[in-house]
């Protein structure tokens, strides 16, 4: 419900209403409340409770930035260490995949693509930066559906992520780091647009 933004952007969470709604006590919404706010799901003020996140074009830049950081480091650690077996794999699966994306929803794509990012990420060999990584991809599931939704219809997503794979399979980093790096960048205006159809998705969902 956090990651989808089920809360409105900085609305309250009523505890006993989500229990409730749950069928669960009090206290294990709110530990699961506490630990989403480690996460940075959600906020806590003091004296005045839980709230859903606010939805900003600043976070999913700031977001970007270093997601961009992080991948970019993954993706020339897995070309590097990872076997010609497990590139292969990857690649493999990626391939199968793109040939069936045109019958998958927004949100089976959208996991897809989280799939195939973090692979590469665990395919590095540095579990802490796959965990950084899978951090990051939480916080800007929502925002990642909305651009997998916006983009299928050029395909690029499936041209981005076998070029990644193809390079990789040459033990080729640095180009799938610029390609990583390419593929992930977002633009303000692009970050406007996407933050707006966030908005309206989010409040038409009452409608």
């Amino acid at each position: 419900m956090a990651m989808e933004y089920r809360f409105k952007p900085n609305e309250r969470i009523n505890e006993l209403e989500l229990a409730a709604r749950m069928q669960v006590s009090r206290s294990p919404i709110r530990e699961a409340l506490q630990r989403l706010v480690t996460e940075g799901l959600i906020t806590f003020q003091v004296n005045r409770g839980f709230f859903c996140r606010g939805f900003d074009v600043e976070e999913i830049l700031n977001l970007t930035d270093v997601r961009i950081l992080l991948e970019e480091r993954a993706v020339q650690m897995a070309s590097a260490q990872a076997s010609d077996r497990d590139l292969q794999m990857l690649a493999d699966w990626w391939h199968r995949t793109s040939a069936m994306a045109d019958s998958l929803s927004s949100a089976d794509l959208t996991a897809k693509d989280e799939e195939f990012h973090m692979r590469i990420a665990r395919l590095s060999g540095n579990p802490e930066l796959a965990k950084m990584i899978e951090g990051i991809n939480t916080r800007i599931h929502f925002v990642r559906q909305i651009e997998v939704e916006k983009h299928r219809r050029l395909s690029t997503t499936y041209t981005e992520h076998n070029n990644i794979a193809e390079a990789m399979l040459k033990r080729d980093g640095k180009t799938a780091s610029r390609i990583m790096g390419e593929h992930i960048k977002i633009s303000a205006t692009d970050a406007m647009e996407t933050m707006k159809l966030g908005l309206a998705r989010i409040f038409m969902r009452e409608a």
